[in-house]
């Protein structure tokens, strides 16, 4: 499978797919290897039959796809096009926005082992999609290693499983804990999750458990992903639901009323959206396993701050709420607790943690 340049260009494209219909009309027999690797109805066919046969722009553009892991030339053609779409350019400027990331998770890794819920989630997301004995694994955004550690019991004495992230405060708690283990089938690195220097077909997993919602350009990351994946190989991450009250929609809803747009959630947290996402990265065999969760908060407590300049802000640098003026800021809260009002019950506000496991395959 060929890689695809990291902007890629659809002219471009357009022109291998001429030059490879070129090739077949002139009789080069150096297009029939390709046409035979690409599309079985060639296979059993002598390089005559094959430049003798009909073959359309069309087909040329099927073949060229299907060389860069896609079905078919639309969805090839539909993820270039999309790599545009404004909502995928909400960071300005990326070691900034990475800054407030480590900062955040460097402090946060002196305690992030005592999250019983954080653990609880990546378990799930590598249950149900487990690596197999052998598989090489690789660990997105591991925090304090608990994927990798417990990917590196199921692949067995001949697997390897590598944890990445971007928080050196997190890859120190991984390495004390690997120091106790004298394991050399993992092994923790520090490296930005959209831009990793692996060769392609590296892994035969990938997870991402509690951190895809921060990919600046989750489309673009899936696709890099999916060429670090061997064929046959599956990617896993957990999304919150856009629709979660006081994990996005809430905020969503109160600042959207004031022309201040917030991101999180988006991307993956719609069905749809999430199916879109992996079929244009490549992938196939969608799953979505969703995993209901909440607990009832207590009135007073639901009535918090909308959203501070303190609180995360997934995909967009600056953050949303800088130089918003304090009286829209107000505003905003009336509206964000006049919606809490109306889903008050007697048991206090349903806090919905649901989330959904989503998984994809590179064929």
């Amino acid at each position: 499978m060929k890689s695809l340049p990291d902007k890629p260009d659809l002219e471009f494209l357009k022109k291998e797919a001429k030059s490879l219909r070129n090739s077949h009309r002139q009789g080069d027999v150096s297009c029939c290897e390709i046409l035979r690797k690409y599309d079985t109805s060639y296979q059993a066919k002598s390089d005559t039959e094959i430049l003798t046969k009909k073959f359309s722009i069309n087909d040329a553009q099927r073949i060229i796809a299907r060389e860069y892991g896609y079905t078919s030339w639309a969805i090839l053609k539909r993820y270039i096009e999309t790599l545009e779409f404004p909502d995928y350019h909400q960071v300005s400027d990326r070691r900034a926005y990475h800054r407030t990331i480590t900062d955040s998770y460097d402090e946060r890794s002196k305690n992030y082992d005592n999250s019983q819920w954080h653990r609880k989630v990546a378990i799930k997301t590598v249950d149900l999609c487990p690596p197999e004995s052998g598989d090489r694994v690789l660990d997105i955004a591991t925090g304090t290693g608990t994927i990798a550690f417990y990917a590196a019991k199921l692949v067995g004495p001949g697997g390897h499983v590598t944890g990445i992230d971007i928080s050196k405060g997190m890859l120190n708690k991984c390495r004390e804990k690997a120091e106790q283990l004298s394991s050399d089938k993992l092994e923790f690195i520090y490296a930005d999750a959209e831009h990793l220097d692996f060769a392609p077909n590296s892994f035969d997993r990938i997870y991402c458990s509690s951190a895809f919602f921060w990919m600046s350009h989750p489309l673009a990351t899936l696709r890099h992903w999916f060429e670090l994946l061997s064929p046959g190989g599956y990617v896993g991450f957990n999304a919150t639901p856009s629709t979660s009250f006081f994990w996005g929609h809430g905020a969503r809803n109160a600042l959207s009323k004031h022309g201040i747009k917030y991101n999180c959630n988006i991307p993956a947290g719609d069905p749809d959206n999430a199916r879109e996402l992996l079929e244009l990265a490549g992938f196939t065999g969608f799953q979505l396993h969703e995993v209901e969760y909440g607990y009832f908060m207590a009135l007073k407590d639901a009535k918090g701050p909308v959203l501070t300049l303190q609180n995360y802000a997934p995909g967009q640098h600056p953050h949303p709420l800088e130089n918003v003026p304090e009286e829209t800021m107000r505003l905003v809260q009336k509206d964000y607790e006049t919606e809490i009002d109306k889903r008050a019950t007697n048991k206090g506000v349903w806090h919905d943690m649901t989330q959904y496991y989503i998984y994809g395959k590179k064929p």
